[in-house]
């Protein structure tokens, strides 16, 4: 036999080894969930509710109606369930669809405020056990109902879940997923946050929309919400927690009711904690930069003592904000910092002797030094008001 004829053969033989393809699922035979809606209902049981794609729908944006989700005709279908358990819920939806929902392209995962303080930890075993679901999907806590912010009509996007997910993914918001919100409940001397959005009305329109908005955080103790993080108080978290790569913009007094902007693009925190005759001391080092953006104060910024007079007031609103997510966590009774994390490895038998049991009250007897040295690394193309008048000699 030849060579070609031994080849031939023994390819034969091989392919009888191959399995077929017993399991295939066609793609038109699948229902893609863009995201899904947890809520509490009155009576106890949860409302689930998913957003799935009308591929039928899904042609470029028509006849000036913006994004998909206010245009002609949604390019989505929204359906809800009420049920004792998530599964029950997804089963009793999947009874009346054709195509079979499939949760792998899933990034966000809404839950309302009700069902957040209620407890969510029951997520936590119906997510990872099913092999489809992702641990890196976002988990986004709403004001009010879950499915309202479903009924965001955002006009960039074709979908509200993307519109959802493209603020998540933001430099001014943390990354917070599935998986940092598990470890978080995990760990010794911790308390998770979770991303806090709302619906808000668009202002001085043609047309009228609800935009998705970001509201900061929803503080969480154990797996229950106790209370939110916003505004300043947002912004010092994502500091405080090490947020490198950052864009947040800041607004700056500079007496006589003048004003500038920056914006702060990176931060390095440095978190060193001590005890002291058993009292609780944590250094808190923050080194930041920052560009500024608007000027209304008219400061000549080629001048050094100019350029260290809004470095100090940088260094103030930064300080400042750390400290209202400190106090705001104190009051709320959270350690949503997780100092006690830092405490724990530092100090790790002490932690479980001293504080372990009494965590966080005890972070209401620990002090605080606050240490930030910011730098405003750039002006932008001038460095004064171009129409201020100028004296030629």
């Amino acid at each position: 036999m030849s060579m070609r004829s031994i080849g031939l053969l023994l390819l034969l033989l091989v392919s009888t080894l191959l399995s077929g393809c017993w399991d295939r699922t066609e793609i038109n035979d699948m229902a893609f969930i863009l995201t899904s809606a947890i809520d509490l209902e009155k009576d106890g049981k949860i409302r689930y509710t998913v957003m799935l794609p009308l591929p039928g729908q899904m042609g470029g944006a028509t006849g000036g109606g913006g994004g998909g989700g206010s245009g002609g005709g949604k390019s989505y279908y929204i359906d809800s369930e009420v049920g004792e358990t998530y599964r029950e819920c997804h089963m009793k939806l999947q009874r009346r669809m054709s195509r079979r929902m499939f949760l792998a392209h899933r990034r966000t995962i809404l839950v309302g405020e009700d069902m957040a303080r209620q407890g969510i930890r029951e997520l936590f075993d119906t997510v990872p056990r099913s092999p489809e679901s992702r641990m890196t999907t976002f988990l986004v806590v709403t004001n009010g109902k879950a499915y309202d912010m479903m009924n965001s009509t955002p006009k960039f996007e074709h979908f509200p879940s993307e519109a959802i997910r493209e603020l998540i993914k933001s430099k001014s918001v943390m990354d917070i997923n599935f998986k940092d919100f598990g470890i978080s409940l995990s760990i010794p001397g911790a308390d998770p946050v979770a991303v806090y959005m709302d619906v808000k009305n668009s202002e001085k329109g043609v047309e009228s929309s609800k935009e998705v908005e970001l509201k900061g955080y929803a503080q969480f103790r154990d797996d229950k919400m106790v209370g939110t993080l916003e505004n300043d108080a947002a912004m010092g978290l994502g500091i405080i927690k090490g947020q490198k790569l950052i864009s947040h913009s800041i607004t700056l007094p500079m007496g006589d009711g003048q004003t500038m902007s920056a914006r702060i693009y990176e931060a390095l925190t440095n978190i060193n904690t001590k005890l002291i005759n058993q009292k609780l001391e944590y250094d808190i080092a923050l080194n930041i930069k920052a560009t500024l953006v608007e000027d209304t104060s008219h400061y000549d910024l080629s001048q050094t003592k100019n350029i260290l007079l809004v470095e100090d007031g940088i260094s103030k609103k930064v300080k400042s904000a750390v400290q209202d997510v400190i106090n705001q966590s104190l009051k709320n009774n959270v350690d949503s910092c997780e100092f006690g994390n830092f405490l724990w490895r530092a100090y790790p038998g002490e932690w479980k002797s001293q504080f372990e049991k009494n965590w966080p009250e005890s972070l209401k007897d620990a002090k605080f030094n606050i240490q930030v040295q910011s730098h405003l690394t750039d002006t932008g193309l001038i460095f004064d008001n171009v129409t201020k008048e100028r004296i030629s000699k």
